[in-house]
């Protein structure tokens, strides 16, 4: 057990590494077994904001809901930027997804006006406006543009995993692809992850009474509740990426084996994809014959089947038989299709 001097200053370490809520930082001195009560937990918390610290302070923001965030303020925390440095804030600015940017301009362009501020002697506005904007974009191919009801609603989410709190799902759409329309709702959900996938934004949940995974694209969300319920992300964490790493991509699988997926690929195609990242699993051979072999460890889903299949002729499926049978499936409908056009 460690004492109360060691506790503290574990706690600073934290802290000054990123700002922290009540139920954050407690959800972390248990991941870190690191035994001391809620009610110390606490104290020590409004002790360290009178703490006299080298090279700051610790303060209380009063935030939404009316929580408290603990944050380290630096005597000099305006380092100077170098010209590699706001090249890096350029790309992240032009670069970003539309599907957050478009809808947030004037958040961004109060951080840029921060950051001049800021770091005026760094040459920022000169290297900001010495590159025309348009010369570095993201071309937003497939990206779904949200509303301003959606971005509050992705609002709304991140206040909600970053103090660990439950959901209660009331209403999604069941017309998109990862929704399950068989589920009956409410359902009480963990909110676990934002991820951004192929010009979408989805929610990850575990249901909290089965744990399992769902889901859900960030505008098939309709109606939902924060819960004043706590949980601890940690304690799931483990299950929720064993979970979400049995998916190519965000699609449902078809079952819930876990199958060896064996794929070869002519030259040119397995040049492409042995230098990009599908899946956490996979695996890169290139044969004799100047053929690519690629192995994954995951289930099989209707974004696997499609991805296979956009490769046409470049690849063959060499297992397992389930897979083989979907790609054979797509094949007729996509014939029957165009045969019927055709007559």
């Amino acid at each position: 057990m460690l004492d109360k001097l060691s506790a503290i200053t574990r706690i600073i370490e934290k802290i000054k590494r990123f700002p922290v809520t009540f139920e954050s930082m407690r959800d972390w001195i248990r991941y870190e077994n690191i035994e001391i009560s809620d009610r110390t937990l606490y104290r020590y918390l409004e002790e360290i904001k009178n703490l006299p610290l080298n090279d700051g302070r610790i303060i209380t923001i009063d935030g939404d809901y009316n929580k408290k965030t603990w944050k380290f303020e630096y005597d000099k925390s305006a380092h100077e930027f170098g010209e590699s440095d706001i090249k890096s804030f350029l790309l992240l600015k032009n670069l970003a997804p539309c599907a957050l940017t478009q809808k947030r301009q004037g958040s961004i362009e109060k951080i840029e006006e921060v950051l001049f501020k800021a770091q005026s002697k760094s040459k920022f506005e000169y290297h900001m406006q010495s590159m025309p904007q348009a010369q570095i974009k993201t071309s937003s191919f497939n990206e779904y543009v949200y509303s301003e009801t959606e971005q509050h609603n992705l609002d709304t989410l991140i206040w909600a995993m970053q103090h660990s709190r439950k959901l209660k799902i009331m209403q999604v759409d069941v017309n998109t692809k990862t929704t399950n329309s068989q589920m009956k709702l409410p359902v009480i959900m963990m909110p676990m992850q934002i991820l951004y996938h192929n010009g979408s934004i989805y929610i990850l949940l575990l249901i909290e009474s089965s744990l399992e995974l769902m889901i859900y694209d960030l505008s098939a969300i309709k109606q939902f509740d924060i819960l004043e319920n706590i949980f601890s992300i940690q304690k799931y964490m483990d299950h929720f990426y064993a979970e979400a790493n049995k998916r190519f991509g965000v699609a449902p699988n078809f079952d819930q084996e876990l199958y060896e997926i064996k794929l070869e690929f002519n030259n040119s195609a397995g040049s492409y994809i042995s230098n990009r990242f599908w899946h956490c699993t996979q695996r890169f051979g290139q044969m004799s014959s100047g053929k690519w072999e690629m192995r994954m460890n995951l289930g099989i889903n209707a974004e696997l089947v499609d991805w296979i299949f956009g490769w046409g002729n470049q690849v063959k499926v060499l297992g397992p038989e389930l897979l083989q049978q979907k790609l054979k499936e797509k094949l007729v409908t996509m014939m029957d299709t165009y045969l019927n056009l055709t007559q």
